[in-house]
């Protein structure tokens, strides 16, 4: 939120006045649980995001432990909010009350990252089901949108609007391992001739940490850049007909086509050209293993009708091993439920049930 092309003619005093404002958009809490009352899950003595000694989190930490969110209603049966439950091994853990605008991703070494909007600021949060507990990492005047943890530091990646006028401001880093930090913008905004107001974002990192894909969607149709984490520069922008994330396999983004309802046709976009293809025709519900390799469509959920598809090969089959009413775990800004997975594993749900592993390289195949 820089706004450097106003100093020279504001003067030293409006100029400190102007910083003081402008750091308190992003104001990270003073202590873990920051200003407002602790949450019921208590607060973490630090960051439960903090690398190990090699400088990156372990991400095979925790697997199985598990996230849901779903709707509070008051007595009057009106949503008074949000409440996110995190467990693992199958088993509830602990929860937390959110506002009515909220969301949540991951888990990754079972950690959940959660933004939480008042209509007035938002929150950013990391709730360990590992250690019971939630860390307050930053509060924004703006809306925060799209929150992931990057593996590489601990630290949380969002894109962010400006609340008077929706206007996208960036990627943001906020935090980092074992202490509250300024933030940091990581990658810039969608020109607004090219984005028009954003009504929807998301983020998505590939397998190593070290290319971020920030999706914009207007009303009708969305636009992905695909940044290098460590330079900040731009490798690609994906146009066209282009719905939302579903995740990177190696060189190229897999999303959804533009379409308004499911069943929705996946596409494969490469990144340095942003040449597509389609892979699955009609899909309910899809997701790519966090290795790239794989991608698993439910065809028809009431039935379990499962489609694997090697990314690598391109051979693609029919397989078993779904039960009737499961499907394909979405990991998007909209998904209402998480579980982390090994690399090669994708993660299946049904309604009201905690999500579980999948391993396609393991199923069986239907000839």
């Amino acid at each position: 939120m820089s706004r450097r092309r106003w100093l020279p003619w504001l003067g030293p005093p409006l100029a400190v006045l102007l910083i003081g404002v402008l750091l308190i958009r992003f104001q990270p809490g003073a202590e873990a649980g920051g200003k407002r009352t602790a949450p019921p899950t208590g607060t973490c003595a630090a960051s439960p995001a903090s690398p190990d000694d090699g400088g990156t989190m372990r991400q095979d930490a925790a697997v199985g432990t598990w996230w849901r969110i779903e709707d509070r209603l008051d007595a009057a049966g009106s949503m008074a909010g949000r409440r996110l439950t995190v467990g693992s091994d199958g088993g509830r853990g602990l929860t937390l009350d959110l506002d009515s605008e909220s969301s949540a991703t991951g888990p990754l070494g079972g950690v959940v990252v959660v933004v939480s909007d008042t209509g007035r600021t938002s929150e950013i949060r990391l709730v360990s089901a590992v250690e019971g507990c939630s860390w307050l990492v930053a509060e924004s005047q703006d809306i925060v949108r799209g929150a992931i943890l990057d593996p590489t530091n601990g630290s949380v990646l969002a894109h962010v609007l400006e609340r008077a006028t929706r206007a996208d401001i960036g990627t943001w880093r906020f935090g980092g391992p074992g202490a509250l930090t300024e933030p940091a913008r990581v990658a810039g905004p969608l020109p607004a001739v090219a984005g028009g107001v954003v009504w929807a974002t998301d983020l998505r990192l590939d397998t190593g940490g070290a290319t971020l894909a920030v999706q914009s969607c207007g009303e009708a149709a969305c636009v992905t850049r695909v940044f290098d984490l460590g330079t900040g520069e731009s490798i690609g922008t994906i146009k066209g007909d282009q719905g939302t994330l579903i995740g990177f396999a190696g060189g190229r983004l897999v999303t959804w086509s533009s379409c308004r309802n499911i069943p929705c046709a996946v596409l494969a976009w490469t990144v340095a050209t942003g040449d597509r293809q389609q892979l699955v025709d009609d899909a309910q519900a899809a997701a790519v293993s966090a290795d790239g390799r794989w991608l698993v469509a439910t065809l028809d959920a009431d039935t379990g009708r499962t489609l694997r598809y090697d990314l690598a090969t391109g051979n693609h089959w029919l397989v078993r091993g779904i039960a009737a009413g499961e499907r394909v775990l979405d990991i998007g800004a909209a998904a209402t439920s998480g579980i982390q997975l090994r690399p090669d594993e994708v993660g299946l749900t049904s309604n009201g049930a905690i999500p579980h592993s999948f391993r396609p390289a393991a199923a069986e195949v239907i000839p």
